[in-house]
């Protein structure tokens, strides 16, 4: 079954940073999963959360007050030299398809619209920095890439590539918008990969990948249920 690190190193401390994906390396996997959010100058950058603070905080005085307030589309790419996580960079996705390339490993690309308006934007801009490769990395990232969103419509200019479908549950028209995007994929959250929902997937010939499983039991019991993979927080296989 495969095991995907979950943002990087797993939720919190150093998710979605290189240092992150680095820690996945060394921990022994070969695929690792993250989040990418559009600036408002339209740079690809790799965060989770739309609001600043949590886990990406200022490192400037001056910024640090509105933090609270800040959204990450409200920023631009430069901008973003004033938050560190644990004291590491933002990295662009630029800097993550060259790490994950250099060092072989997989990936899940999670596409974060903030708002319905610029969830296509974010799928172009995901492709733009595909095309930017040379042609035998973009076919390998064609091949062996992973592009999932709850934002269908970001995965619209990604049509041709690995798309998977994210849900928390399963809804009852998941299989038009699965249809409609040539989606190969389902990814659920494990609350909802019971087996009835499971069966529905299989039986369209589709993967299920579930998240975010940090119980060794419950993976055997989905693994049992036919779960092609998982994604992880635990960085101990």
């Amino acid at each position: 079954m495969e095991l995907w690190a979950h943002r990087g190193s797993g939720k919190g401390e150093l998710e979605n940073t290189l240092k992150g994906f680095e820690i996945a390396l060394n921990s022994g996997f070969k695929a690792v999963e993250f989040d990418v959010m559009l600036t408002a100058d339209g740079v690809p950058m790799i965060h989770h959360d739309w609001v600043m603070g949590r886990c990406a905080r200022s490192v400037d005085p001056a910024m640090a007050a509105t933090d609270p307030l800040t959204r990450f589309d409200s920023l631009r790419a430069r901008d973003l030299r004033h938050y560190s996580v644990q004291g590491e960079p933002i990295p662009s996705l630029a800097q993550t398809i060259q790490f994950c390339l250099k060092h072989g490993m997989r990936a899940n690309v999670e596409l974060k619209a903030t708002n319905p308006r610029n969830a296509i934007a974010l799928g172009k801009a995901v492709l733009k920095e595909i095309h930017t490769l040379p042609i035998e990395q973009q076919e390998h990232v064609r091949k062996h890439w992973v592009f999932s969103s709850f934002y269908h419509a970001s995965l619209l200019p990604l049509k041709g590539y690995d798309l998977a479908l994210l849900y928390e549950q399963l809804p009852d028209n998941w299989v038009l918008h699965a249809d409609a995007l040539r989606a190969s994929a389902i990814h659920l959250h494990w609350s909802g990969a019971e087996p009835t929902a499971l069966r529905r997937i299989h039986t369209t010939g589709r993967v299920v990948r579930v998240y975010t499983v940090n119980d060794a039991e419950q993976a055997k019991t989905l693994q049992a249920l036919g779960v092609k993979g998982l994604f992880t927080d635990r960085m101990t296989l």
